[in-house]
């Protein structure tokens, strides 16, 4: 044959399970002993090496590393959602119309109070009250439920709103801190894996 010993031949040879003609080969042909050999040494390196053991202590602070970087992801993606939801509230209020007629602001206030009952129910659907939250999770929570019962004391006093019909802008905002609280506890079924 005319042919060298490939490296996978070399490496069973120098393992104790090389063919006969791999062995007869790299007896006769220089560059092939030459790589056997380089092979050979640099096992020897590689078992010259020093042990290496992880220290047992290390544990508790990889783990409270990871906590931290898991509750800062967790943190900035509920904040993210806050911010959207917030600019989006705003943003609707901002292109509604100053001086609406009777009939379209008594349409938005069906449909804000429509959206804001539909939410009540998913909410209750999910039953928030069951689920296990994490410290961050939960002060979110708090916020928002401290919001909703702002919005619904506002909304037990009509001389608040009632003059300048801001009913409707606070159903919406109701209506906006529910979905909130519905997409926190979504979010924090699909983390949990529910």
């Amino acid at each position: 044959m005319d042919r060298h010993a490939d490296i996978d031949e070399l490496i069973a040879l120098r393992d104790g399970e090389g063919t006969d003609w791999v062995r007869s080969h790299a007896q006769g042909c220089e560059p092939c002993a030459a790589e056997l050999f380089r092979l050979e040494q640099l096992r020897a390196r590689l078992k010259a090496l020093p042990a290496f053991a992880p220290p047992r202590d290390r544990w508790p602070m990889i783990a409270a590393q990871a906590k931290r970087e898991r509750r800062s992801r967790w943190v900035r993606s509920a904040s993210g959602i806050a911010a959207a939801l917030a600019l989006t509230g705003l943003t609707f209020l901002a292109i509604q119309p100053r001086h609406a007629d009777a009939a379209t602001e008594s349409a938005s206030l069906d449909r804000a109070m429509a959206r804001s009952q539909a939410l009540e129910q998913t909410l209750k659907s999910l039953h928030p009250q069951q689920q296990a939250l994490n410290s961050d999770a939960a002060a979110v929570v708090a916020e928002l439920q401290d919001q909703l019962s702002r919005i619904d004391q506002q909304l037990a006093q009509p001389g608040v709103w009632k003059n300048d019909g801001g009913a409707a802008n606070l159903w919406q905002e109701r209506a906006g801190v529910l979905g909130a609280l519905v997409d926190v506890h979504i979010t924090r079924a699909a983390a949990a894996g529910l």
